[in-house]
């Protein structure tokens, strides 16, 4: 699978659907609060996903995200989303992040679907889905940018989890 990427919001959405609850958060945030959000992760690799619920592309590769979290969160993978939706949409943020069990860090963008967004926060391409993978130093080391395969994120991910800490 491949995936294309989303440059920016649809003028029409489709209602979310409603779906059971598990307990996630989400939080507004900004490029410097994100850059305050990793480096609290110091020790561990981190895997940040920009992403949102009116893009195909990206609803299609969180799973993944999601996957790759619970299988590799005990060998220290930290997983931080940050969502490109609008303040209006966050319930129906929450209620996607939820159904996926998104059990890690979930931000939005206080910018929300605006190209002001991909800006800010350097998205290569201006498409999302959009990762970027930092070392356990908190260096970026790897960026994602559509079109890009699941298996090459998760690839990245585990070479560098396998480098010795003082490597990284």
């Amino acid at each position: 699978m491949v995936l294309a990427g989303c440059g920016g919001k649809p003028a029409e959405q489709k209602p979310a659907e409603k779906v059971p609850a598990q307990e996630v958060t989400l939080r507004t945030t900004t490029p410097s609060q994100l850059v305050g959000a990793i480096s609290k992760y110091q020790g561990k690799l981190v895997l940040v996903d920009y992403w949102a619920t009116w893009c195909e592309p990206c609803k299609e590769f969180f799973p993944h995200t999601v996957a790759l979290h619970r299988e590799l969160a005990g060998q220290g993978l930290a997983v931080i989303s940050v969502s490109f939706d609008d303040a209006e949409d966050e319930p129906g943020v929450l209620r996607f992040l939820a159904a996926e069990g998104a059990s890690f860090e979930n931000l939005r963008a206080e910018s929300g679907a605006s190209s002001q967004s991909f800006t800010e926060f350097g998205v290569e391409n201006g498409a999302i889905p959009f990762l970027q993978l930092y070392d356990r130093t908190g260096k970026l080391r790897k960026a994602f940018a559509a079109p890009f395969k699941p298996a090459d994120v998760e690839k990245a991910v585990k070479q560098l989890l396998a480098e010795p800490l003082s490597a990284a």
